[in-house]
Order: C-alpha cells, then sequence, then structure tokens
C-alpha cells in the first residue's frame, strides 16, 4: 500500500499528513460497541434511555424507565439486573388492555456484512403473561429476531440473538400485554457487538439461535 502526496506546481503545495493507520485481512468491519456514530452497544439505563425511544406511531402503550420492583405484587421483577438496586425499563400491565403493545426503539444501527450479536437480560413473571419480541426494523420492514411467550422466570434470563444485516436498522423491543394484570415485562443490560454470539452460528433459525440462561 502506497500514499502518495502530489503538489498542483511549485507555487502550490501544502502540507499533507497521515496518522495511525491500521491495515487488517478480511472486509472492513465495526468496532464492536459502536455500531452506529449516534447510538453505544451497551445500556444499563443507569443514566437514562441510551438514545432509545417509544415507537408512538405503532404502539399502545409506552415502555417505563424504573427502579426498584413493579407497582403489581407477583409481577415483574424486584430490581434491576445490573447492581438490584439500579434501573430498568418494563411495561405496567395493569393499565393496558390485553393484546396491547409497547415497543421501544434503538438509533439506528448501520449495517454490516459481517454478524453481530445482541445480548440483553428480559424478566417474564406473572400468570399469563404476555409475549416480548425483538425485530430488526428496516425502513418498516421487520424482521423478527427473537420471542418469548408467557411466564418464563421469576428470576432474569440472558438472551442472546445473532443475525445480520447489511442495511440500516433500528433494534425494536416489542412486550405485548397477557390476559391478565400480572403480566409485566422487563429488559435490562442490552449489548449490541458485532461479531457472532458466543458459541453460536449466524443463520440458525430463530428458536434455535437464541440462547436463555
Amino acid at each position: 500500500m502506497v500514499f502518495i502526496s502530489t503538489c498542483r506546481s511549485f507555487w502550490d503545495c501544502g502540507s499533507v499528513a497521515l496518522d495511525d493507520i491500521s491495515l487488517n485481512l478480511g472486509d472492513c468491519d465495526l468496532t464492536a460497541g459502536f455500531l452506529s456514530s449516534s447510538f453505544s452497544g451497551h445500556c444499563d439505563f443507569e443514566s437514562g434511555l441510551c438514545g432509545y425511544t417509544q415507537d408512538k406511531r405503532r404502539d399502545s402503550a409506552d415502555w417505563q424507565r424504573r427502579r426498584g420492583s413493579t407497582p403489581t405484587s407477583y409481577t415483574g421483577p424486584r430490581g434491576d439486573h445490573t447492581i438490584g438496586l439500579g434501573y430498568y425499563m418494563y411495561i405496567e400491565a395493569s393499565p393496558m388492555l390485553p393484546g396491547q403493545s409497547a415497543r421501544l426503539l434503538s438509533r439506528p444501527v448501520r449495517g454490516t456484512r459481517g454478524p453481530q450479536c445482541l445480548r440483553f437480560y428480559y424478566h417474564m413473571y406473572g400468570s399469563r403473561t404476555g409475549e416480548l419480541r425483538v425485530l430488526a426494523d428496516k425502513d418498516g420492514e421487520e424482521e423478527l429476531l427473537w420471542q418469548r411467550s408467557g411466564e418464563q422466570s421469576i428470576a432474569w434470563l440472558r438472551a442472546h440473538v445473532g443475525y445480520q444485516s447489511q442495511r440500516q436498522h433500528q433494534i425494536v423491543f416489542e412486550a405485548t400485554r397477557g390476559s391478565s394484570v400480572r403480566s409485566d415485562i422487563a429488559i435490562d443490560d442490552i449489548m449490541l457487538e458485532s461479531g457472532p454470539c458466543p458459541d453460536m452460528e449466524v443463520g440458525d433459525t430463530v428458536g434455535s439461535s437464541n440462547e436463555i440462561e
């Protein structure tokens, strides 16, 4: 690789400088955790929403940022996943009608030819809990990446979601209220990185490409 600087003439020759050059084999890729110039790949909701926004056009309720337990008994987490005393995002099922949903949107994420890994923790505890889905929204065209429905555990669970998208997109967390008011759904500690998820291969089906722990 050669860098060449030329002058237009003897009288028209400015200064040129180079710095911090890196050369690697393979396709250019994005640095893990910085998939967009305006979107941080990690969010624990301790300092705010990290650029996530409510989808006012396509949902009927909002995600809420909260610390401690949720107002309704026998549903929701007792605290956040990160430190137990911090913040998380959740839907409060009591004011919602069965089947209504809330959608949380990430800032735009740049596409890449390589695999990407979305990791997060979720909490689905309560009688007749509804559904939690994760989608990739590509200018209105949505791809389902992951989903769970019904009561899962009284504890926080971890999900690994491997996917691939060459187009700019937004990550969507969509929670749908179940038939009972005891169907709060929560998420926390979201991490979006470039590269495959641990012990996973991109291209697996929605059902088998997501690890629960």
